[in-house]
């Protein structure tokens, strides 16, 4: 994960790091009812140069809840949170549900 988000404006340049980026989508998970997957690795992805750019996260989810309606969660809380503190308005949020815990 070491593409980061560059705002080019007229008084310079803007760049969101994608570690920034990772702990805005971690954050939106936890509100969205779930949590992001870290061992072995932390599950969060970017594609910034595709159009529209995505963004692909692994959850886990607690047992008993139903799966689709906590997927349809996380995505939109991570769509809000990116297009609210990153103006990503065209944005793919493809959730994988990889742990029950």
């Amino acid at each position: 994960m070491k593409e980061a988000l560059v705002f080019e404006e007229r008084a310079g340049r803007i760049v969101v790091p994608s570690q920034t980026l990772a702990t805005i989508v971690s954050v939106a998970v936890e509100r969205g009812g779930a949590r992001v997957r870290r061992y072995p690795r932390r599950s969060v992805a970017f594609e910034l140069g595709a159009e529209p750019p995505r963004v692909q996260v692994g959850i886990v989810a607690s047992a008993g809840t139903v799966l689709p309606e906590l997927a349809a969660r996380v995505q939109s809380s991570v769509h809000e949170a990116l297009e609210l503190m990153c103006e990503m308005r065209e944005l793919i949020v493809d959730v994988t549900v990889e742990e029950i815990a």
